[in-house]
Order: C-alpha cells, then sequence, then structure tokens
C-alpha cells in the first residue's frame, strides 16, 4: 500500500518545488504531473511527484490523522 503525504510548496522552479510539511523536512518534488500550481498550494506527493492538488482544509485534517497515527 502507498502513502501520499500532503505537502505546501514554498517556492517553484521550472517543474521541481521546494515543499515542506509538518511531518517532515522540506524536501524537492516534481510537479510535472500537475503543471498549473503555485506557491502556497497544498498538494499530495507520491514518490517525490505530486499527484494531487488539494485544499487546506483537506490537507490539516490529513495532517492531523498521521500525527495520531505516528506514520
Amino acid at each position: 500500500m502507498c502513502l501520499s503525504i500532503p505537502y505546501q510548496i514554498k517556492k517553484i522552479s521550472g517543474k521541481k518545488a521546494m515543499v515542506d510539511s509538518c511531518q517532515k523536512k522540506d524536501r524537492v518534488i516534481n510537479l510535472g504531473i500537475l503543471p498549473k500550481l503555485k506557491k502556497g498550494d497544498w498538494v499530495l506527493v507520491l514518490n517525490n511527484f505530486a499527484v494531487q492538488k488539494i485544499s487546506v482544509t483537506y490537507a490539516k485534517q490529513l495532517q492531523e490523522f498521521l500525527n495520531k497515527k505516528e506514520v
């Protein structure tokens, strides 16, 4: 089973973005699948690829769940 993690985009450079989450340290991800993202957007990340844009509300709900489960 694969688990995608919510991250917020902090900086975009071409098809790459610096993101952060309360779960993990800053990391660089690939935006090739979702080309129309901007700084501040929340995305689900799987294998270093942004796979889905999500709302702030949903991102917070996922973070709370992950923090409780200590995934």
